[in-house]
């Protein structure tokens, strides 16, 4: 997520940029069942500032023009950042790394995908970005994961064959939060851990687990002595071989509710494929089984998306994209089809 680079200061040498900035603008139109005639118009940014040996900062603005603008408003566009954070970084048989200020997830491995330029498909992790239906009357929504960034700190170790992590953030990964977001959740210590060993070559298996409240008390509508927990455990892996690369996950969430727990599902399975220097394939299903209402138990809501993508590197800093998404929302049994087509510009300034 972070992009440090290297710029040539004398023949035959070379040292660490002071600065990198490299941004992306991508824009995307889907037409089908369930769309909008708008296109979705996004800029990502990536800024970066190495303080001294080790020590860097960084910070990523993002802004969308939405699909569906304000009637007040029709050019007003989000404005959020995703993160801001100061970086140590040591490399050695155990290398070392810390970040504290508003970081990425510790836990999901689809919050490497956010990035158009980086995501294979057209489409984000809508179980990501989508809530669930509420489970619980006067309780929030919330995700069986989220993407967030929330404030936090964390240690990563690393070592060719294992890694490991701790974390400690301030909302929990079901919950979305954003710098200049509206309606961010209240506050409340999150703990992260994770682990994974890479037993060969592009294989990497891990886990991670992750606890804590996902709503204080001041969040929910009858008056508590204490807010909601969870529990949340999540497995994941990646495997690139030849062109190939497949990666997937599969999250389980337990939610406290007034009697019991309640349980979400979701996971997702992607590959993508280097057809040529120019050509690449890439597909993704993923779903959400979400847990079912107080008012219907036995009655869970499923969310489901496919989306099948063939892209094309026009240049080294320009990919245009089209895609086939078949998309089924929690509150509906049919499925929408979709074609999509996209724009992605992504380039490293220095």
């Amino acid at each position: 997520m972070v992009l440090i680079g290297v710029t040539p200061l004398a023949a035959g040498a070379q040292t660490p940029a002071r600065f990198s900035v490299d941004s992306t603008v991508s824009v995307d139109l889907f037409q089908g069942q369930g769309t909008v005639d708008d296109a979705n118009i996004i800029v990502d940014v990536t800024a970066v500032a190495r303080l001294a040996d080790g020590w860097l900062v960084y910070v990523r603005p993002w802004l969308r023009e939405p699909r569906l603008p304000h009637p007040q408003n029709p050019d007003n566009w989000d404005v959020e950042v995703y993160q801001a954070a100061l970086q140590y970084e040591r490399a050695g048989r155990i290398s070392t790394r810390v970040d504290a200020g508003f970081i990425a997830s510790p836990i999901g491995l689809g919050m490497m995908d956010t990035r158009p330029g980086v995501n294979p498909t057209i489409g984000p992790h809508l179980s990501y970005v989508q809530a669930m239906p509420a489970f619980e009357p006067g309780a929030p929504r919330t995700g069986a994961i989220a993407s967030t960034y929330p404030l936090g700190g964390q240690l990563t170790l690393s070592t060719g064959r294992w890694d490991a992590r701790a974390a400690l953030v301030s909302s929990a990964p079901t919950r979305s939060y954003v710098i200049n977001q509206d309606g961010n959740p209240r506050a409340t210590p999150v703990l992260v851990t994770g682990a994974g060993v890479t037993p060969m070559t592009g294989l990497r298996i891990g886990a991670a687990y992750a606890g804590g409240l996902y709503a204080t008390d001041e969040e929910l509508a009858a008056s508590e002595v204490e807010g909601r927990g969870f529990h949340m455990l999540n497995v994941e892996g990646e495997y690139a071989f030849g062109y190939t690369k497949v990666s997937g996950e599969i999250t389980l969430t337990q939610f406290d509710v007034t009697a019991g727990a309640a349980t979400a599902r979701a996971w997702f399975l992607q590959a993508a494929h280097t057809l040529s220097p120019r050509w690449f394939v890439a597909a993704r299903q993923e779903g959400v089984s979400a847990p079912p209402s107080i008012a219907l138990p036995g009655l869970r809501r499923a969310f489901h998306m496919s989306e099948a993508t063939l892209g094309y590197r026009l240049a080294r800093e320009l990919t245009l994209r089209t895609s086939m998404v078949g998309r089924k929302a929690y509150t509906r049994s049919d499925w929408d089809q979709q074609v999509g087509l996209s724009v992605v510009w992504a380039r490293r300034w220095w």
